[in-house]
């Protein structure tokens, strides 16, 4: 059994790989199972459990190397499971479980003992007695001290009796508190002062100092959720058919992410967030700006407009959901001539049949804590260590056939 549970600390993600996080993601996350892809030449998914929600646009993949916490926290199981799997480890007077009997699976159990050790009584003893917010129905069995056990240690056995015969069965988790793998070893000597095992009841999640997730960390895993929005058939004027030096004016509708909603800064353009918060309030939020429209008008025998302000976004009369970005001109596409500049949109000066595509791109930033009203705060960071960049919006190519003006002279 112990040879098994020090793989399973080892293990936890079950992959080679640079940077990796944390747990497993509990039935009640509100965004479902999140993943983090990683770009180090591993065609790994690492599941982030238990630890971190998102809100906001989130639910997407972009590739960033995520700095690991330096310790981890491996659910072990119930109050009757995982009871059993600690006394076992601790009671030399107790028979060891059969794994072919047991209520839970040999892969729901947490690491060996020895990968942290608490040394700090005082602390041991409040994490493994406070963290049951639920009393067992049961009377505590009298108990005696192993002389092989820490103070720590016999703490976490004693509750362990406590639970492990609770009717009905105390609601709960014991998680194995363990040094991260895939952190330096500077930065896990702070999973030694922790206990080994912890109590948590009613489905929560261990909040211990070392389990706390850095910011700078939380701000790279709301940027590998970053959903950004994906752009609409585009509208253009004339349709279809256009004219040489006459111009062509296009709109482009922005769709929302499936998770999120877009949203305006003061300066009237689009952008949306993620935000990734920990158990113990800690939150950092990303945000995405459109940087404008791009035009690829298909062929070199054309001129490309995009004002600023062909980049403020309009809502979409058609769905509230939905912005616009594009050309205000229009409206009045008539009373231009040929040659004239527009707004935004393109002006063919060769005939022919051209395909011609669109684009928005998005410029990222991180700050602490929640997102703001209004878009990035002043003190938006945009530094990803590690990021490979969020993917421009890009349309489909839309074919536009050009003809010749003929004119005729008396």
């Amino acid at each position: 059994m112990q040879a098994f549970l020090r793989f399973r600390a080892v293990g936890v993600c079950g992959f080679a790989l640079a940077s990796a996080l944390l747990l497993a993601v509990p039935a009640s996350a509100a965004s479902g199972p999140p993943v983090v892809g990683c770009i180090t030449g591993s065609s790994c998914m690492i599941e982030i459990n238990y630890y971190v929600t998102y809100s906001g646009s989130s639910g997407g993949s972009n590739g960033v190397v995520v700095t690991p916490p330096p310790c981890i926290a491996v659910p072990v199981g119930d109050a009757h499971t995982g009871s059993q799997i600690i006394i076992s480890l601790y009671d030399t007077t107790a028979p060891v479980p059969d794994p072919t009997t047991a209520s839970a699976t040999p892969t729901d159990s947490a690491t060996a003992t020895g990968t942290a050790t608490g040394t700090s009584t005082a602390t041991a003893t409040a994490s493994a007695s406070t963290s049951a917010s639920a009393t067992p129905t049961s009377p505590a069995p009298t108990t005696q001290a192993s002389p092989d056990l820490t103070p720590t240690q016999q703490a976490i056995l004693n509750l362990a009796k406590q639970l492990v015969n609770s009717n009905p069965i105390t609601p709960g988790e014991w998680y194995q508190i363990a040094a991260d793998p895939y952190a330096t070893a500077s930065a896990s000597q702070v999973c030694a002062n922790l206990p080994p095992y912890v109590w948590t009841g009613n489905g929560k999640v261990p909040v211990l100092h070392g389990l706390h997730i850095p910011t700078r960390t939380l701000a790279e895993l709301a940027y590998s959720q970053l959903t950004t929005p994906s752009l609409g058939a585009l509208r253009l004027n004339p349709r279809g058919t256009s004219d040489t030096n006459l111009p062509t004016f296009i709109d482009a509708v922005l769709n929302p992410p499936t998770r999120g909603f877009i949203a305006l800064t003061t300066q009237g353009n689009p952008y949306v967030y993620a935000t990734a918060a920990a158990p113990d309030g800690t939150a950092a939020t990303v945000y995405a700006v459109a940087t404008g429209l791009n035009i690829q008008p298909g062929t070199a025998s054309a001129n490309t407009y995009d004002v600023p302000q062909c980049s403020v976004a309009q809502p979409d009369g058609k769905d509230n959901t939905k912005y616009v970005l594009g050309s205000r001109d229009v409206t009045s596409a008539a009373s231009f001539g040929a040659g004239q500049p527009i707004d935004c949109g393109v002006t063919y000066t060769a005939p022919g049949p051209y395909q011609l595509t669109v684009s928005v791109g998005w410029s990222a930033c991180w700050a602490a804590g929640t997102a703001a009203p209004g878009g990035p705060p002043a003190n938006c960071n945009p530094n990803f260590p590690g990021a490979t960049g969020l993917q421009d919006s890009t349309t489909g190519p839309v074919t536009v056939n050009v003809r010749e003006i003929q004119s005729v002279n008396g």
